[in-house]
């Protein structure tokens, strides 16, 4: 990948935002020490299941395998949503430098502390290596730093800025189950419509259950094709949560219950938790886009109750209506079809009893 020029952003932390950063010394560089990345005895990489396979690219699907996957997985799979890394360490500064391969959208790093939000930072030019000030002026108190990538964005990370002397843990996170929830799905999944990579409610979930989670959301391509099935069904899981949308086309059942079948095939005791998609407001004023909602709401829902009433106790099925219903359409985002941050903050309330239950009864 080309680097060309570096652009660097100063970009003050809270209380010096980036609006109020107008003395010279916010404006200061920071004299980063750069640590060539990836380094896993000091950044973690979670989310990714094959990052060692792949790396340094943060593409959610193998490398060895990208060539068989449908074009949409493919170039969808390219965006890191759902990855995040975790850092632990002293240093009152953080940068990072990163290359997007494109503009994207919604392109934000989410800083966490401890895990509470501090800030979003954005690479903004295609194929020029940018060194973002993530955060700075924090104090030199050890940290559980956790950065969420761009769920909308390829981009590649050459190396991560600390201060110099600063000490490292070991980058490990006790979460409550060792075992990730795996999410496939298409772009609501992905986290399409969220204005930053900590707001899709799998993320929101992630941090309310204390559970790692591997997004596999693709916009457009949550098709449940027998290759991209096999992949997901390869990741050992603590639950398994469907969403593959309206993408999922005008398709019969027949593939949504393989899909199902195989994964509890090779899973016979994980939760499944299949949800229809939820509403948009462009189904109110669509006929045929209405007329599509129905009918993958429809199929998605007989083949989960095939294998409910065949006895299969640990699939749980939830509608999309009751996640974001056509009252809640104040939580979709400008295009009217997929979240806003509001709109995902409401499918992970309605969705956590649903998570809890199924992780109880396993």
């Amino acid at each position: 990948m080309k680097t060309g020029r570096v652009a660097v952003a100063q970009v003050a932390a809270p209380p010096a935002t980036a609006d109020e950063a107008t003395g010279a010394a916010a404006k200061e560089p920071i004299p980063f020490e750069w640590l060539p990345f990836p380094d896993t005895a000091k950044f973690k990489v979670l989310g990714l299941r094959w990052f060692e396979q792949n790396q340094p690219k943060l593409w959610r699907m193998p490398r060895a395998q990208f060539t068989t996957l449908p074009k949409g997985v493919q170039r969808t799979s390219k965006s890191p949503a759902g990855a995040r890394i975790l850092i632990k360490c002293n240093t009152a500064n953080l940068g990072i430098k990163v290359t997007p391969a494109a503009k994207g959208n919604l392109k934000g790093f989410d800083v966490y502390i401890n895990g509470k939000f501090l800030r979003s930072v954005v690479a903004e030019e295609p194929q020029v290596e940018a060194e973002l000030v993530l955060f700075r002026d924090l104090g030199s108190a050890q940290k559980e730093i956790m950065l969420y990538l761009p769920y909308h964005q390829d981009i590649a990370i050459k190396a991560i800025g600390v201060d110099k002397g600063t000490k490292f843990s070991a980058p490990t996170h006790t979460y409550a189950k060792p075992l990730p929830i795996v999410y496939y799905g298409s772009s609501v999944c992905q986290g399409a419509g969220g204005s930053k990579p900590g707001m899709s409610y799998e993320a929101i979930l992630g941090r309310e259950l204390n559970l790692d989670f591997v997004n596999l959301g693709f916009g457009g391509a949550g098709k449940a094709e027998k290759v991209v099935v096999d992949l997901v069904n390869s990741i050992p899981a603590c639950c398994y949560i469907f969403d593959l949308g309206k993408s999922y086309g005008m398709q019969d059942l027949t593939a949504y219950r393989e899909m199902l079948r195989a994964v509890r095939t090779s899973h016979p005791k994980t939760p499944i938790i299949c949800m229809t998609p939820i509403t948009s407001s462009q189904e109110v004023h669509s006929e045929s886009y209405s007329k599509k909602s129905v009918h993958t709401r429809t199929v998605m829902r007989d083949a989960a109750k095939q294998l409910i009433k065949a006895g299969d106790k640990r699939i749980y099925l939830l509608e999309g209506t009751d996640l974001l219903g056509f009252n809640d359409h104040d939580g979709l985002s400008k295009d009217g079809v997929h979240p806003s941050d509001y709109g995902f903050s409401l499918i992970a309330k309605r969705l956590l009893p649903a998570v809890k239950k199924a992780l109880a009864a396993r």
